[in-house]
């Protein structure tokens, strides 16, 4: 185990002290895992706690592990986080070299489950045409579009930065899907490539009023906006 896990280790027992009210702490093993982005995972199997924390967070001060310890502990036993140690670990995950990092382990690491982007009644490729001509003066980048590989109903579209990518639940790609609809969840995503996220008070935001009021420019919003309402009401 490198000093950095023992030290890790220490503030997971301090925080299971202190959260979960035990005089002995549990075995807990903590390990610095490869993964694709700023991830951390805590389990509990057989009285063993298990710790995986992202290697970006290697370097982080101790306070900000510290921090880190108590968020994951708190979560585990549905206990609220402090201000405090939420605003240590979010100022240390937002600062731009860690971002930096973070984007490039998801760029090396991580894998994109892709299919086309021609569907059964949509072709993506031609609604993004339409809508960079029509909103944006041809002026955006084509990214890889694609339909995703399931039906998903919760999350509609996702426009991920990284891979310069934009998916489409493969739910729109019917018939029964009015194309407007299509449109404007394509529309979503493609602002998205125009309004990247903003860290604001420690927050990483992606919809800013700017986002939402080039939103509002669709010329089919009240109704895209209605269909979407009776979908969510029928899940």
């Amino acid at each position: 185990m490198s000093p950095g896990e023992i030290s890790l280790r220490t503030h997971f027992a301090e925080a299971f002290r202190q959260i979960a009210k035990r005089a002995e702490t549990p075995d807990i093993h903590v390990t610095f895992y490869p993964f694709a982005g700023l991830n951390h995972t805590i389990r509990i199997r057989k009285q063993r706690v298990y710790v995986r924390i992202s290697d970006i967070m290697r370097d982080a001060p101790p306070s900000v592990h510290r921090a880190l310890a108590f968020i994951l502990v708190a979560k585990l036993y549905n206990k609220r986080v402090t201000a405090e140690h939420q605003s240590l670990y979010r100022q240390y995950a937002y600062h731009p070299q860690v971002q930096r990092a973070t984007d490039l382990a998801r760029q090396q690491r991580g894998r994109k489950v892709l299919t086309s982007a021609i569907g059964r009644t949509y072709n993506l490729d031609k609604l993004f045409a339409r809508l960079n001509r029509r909103y944006f003066n041809n002026e955006l980048p084509k990214p890889v579009l694609s339909w995703s590989a399931r039906r998903t109903k919760r999350i509609l579209g996702h426009h991920d930065y990284v891979h310069e990518t934009i998916v489409i639940s493969r739910s729109l790609d019917s018939s029964t899907a009015p194309e407007f609809l299509v449109e404007f969840v394509l529309y979503h995503e493609m602002l998205h490539m125009k309004h990247r996220p903003r860290t604001i008070n420690g927050r990483r935001v992606y919809h800013t009023a700017a986002f939402r009021a080039d939103e509002r420019r669709f010329e089919r919003y009240d109704q895209a906006m209605d269909e979407l309402e009776k979908m969510t009401n029928r899940r």
